[in-house]
This record gives structure tokens, C-alpha cells and sequence, in this order.
């Protein structure tokens, strides 16, 4: 069943004579701002063209050399060695050779962390974030735990801390002379 509108029956009839709809005053418009961005009014595939060409990101090698770089600079305070045995220049020629010989085999074709990269990040972000927090956390509980009053001890270990507590026995008289070490008698 065909509607019965009647803006529909005549772009219907005008499709029917000359082999194409009619464009509103709206779609001329957007057809006009999409070739002007596609190229400047060339043709849309010449545009895409280009794009295609120009590299997305750093390259293979330029994300191994920042891992590698991140990894000495996160490291390097527990084992200063790395400094020095990680410069720039050992840096860049290490990870063009393992740059070359990844793109050799078809490895890392999607870079160095491929469709998961922002996964992966998040995990290297959130991951320590969340381990120092627990840590963190827990270490403030015991801290809480070593402060708390006497009193909720004591109501836990069910010790009843107002009943009266005995007084210390009275300490002994004194029945002679004083005793002292390393000296002669008193006189």
C-alpha cells in the first residue's frame, strides 16, 4: 500500500519523468557544504584519496621508543642504572630494529597496542591509581583502628570497663638502712 500523501505522489511523479528527485533548498545547501569539504567542489573520492595517505598517528617505532622511554623514566628511580644504559640514541636505534623487524613479520600492524590501545592505557592509568588507593586505604583503617577509643575495645572484647577496678596493693615499709651499690656504708 502506497501513502497517500500528496508532497509524496508528486516527487513520485516528478522521479517518473525526469529520473531523479527533486532536491529541496535544504539538501542543495548540504550537498554544497559536503563538496566544499571533500576537496574544495573536486570529486569525493579524490578527497578520501588524500586522507587515506597521510599517517593516522606515531609511527611503529615512535610508540616503542615512548614505552621504552616511559619504562626507564618509571623505573629508573629504583634501578638507576637504566639511565644511563637507556640514552635516546640506544632508545631510537632499539626500537627501529624492532620496529623493522615487527612490520618484516606482519606483527603490531595496528601498532603497538592495536584495536586496544585506549583499553590498555586505562589499565596502566587506572590499574597503580587503584592499587595505591587500596593500599592507602587500608593503611588509614589500621591507623583508625590503633587510635579508637579505649572504651569500643573494650566493648568488643565484651570487657565491662565500669565495674570498679581493685586499687594496687600499698608498697612495703621501708626497715633498714638504704642499700647501695658501689659505694661504702653510710655514715
Amino acid at each position: 500500500m502506497r501513502p497517500s500523501n500528496t508532497n509524496t505522489q508528486a516527487v513520485e511523479r516528478d522521479i517518473a519523468a525526469n529520473g531523479e528527485a527533486p532536491a529541496s533548498d535544504e539538501q542543495a545547501a548540504d550537498l554544497a557544504a559536503l563538496e566544499a569539504a571533500a576537496g574544495q567542489g573536486g570529486a569525493p573520492g579524490q578527497a578520501l584519496a588524500t586522507q587515506e595517505q597521510e599517517p593516522k598517528g606515531p609511527t611503529l617505532q615512535e610508540e616503542i621508543a615512548g614505552l621504552m622511554g616511559m619504562v626507564v623514566a618509571v623505573l629508573s628511580p629504583a634501578l638507576p642504572s637504566l639511565k644511563t644504559i637507556y640514552t635516546p640514541e640506544a632508545i631510537g636505534a632499539a626500537s627501529g630494529a624492532i620496529g623493522a623487524l615487527c612490520e618484516k613479520h606482519g606483527w603490531l600492524g595496528d601498532g603497538l597496542m592495536g584495536q586496544y590501545g585506549a583499553e590498555i592505557a586505562c589499565v596502566a592509568v587506572v590499574g597503580p591509581l587503584a592499587w595505591a588507593t587500596y593500599n592507602g586505604v587500608s593503611a588509614d583503617l589500621a591507623e583508625w583502628k590503633k587510635r579508637r577509643p579505649i572504651e569500643a575495645t573494650a566493648k568488643e572484647q565484651g570487657i565491662d570497663i565500669a565495674a570498679p577496678v581493685p586499687a594496687p596493693p600499698p608498697a612495703p615499709e621501708r626497715t633498714g638502712p638504704a642499700v647501695t651499690f658501689g659505694s661504702g656504708p653510710v655514715q
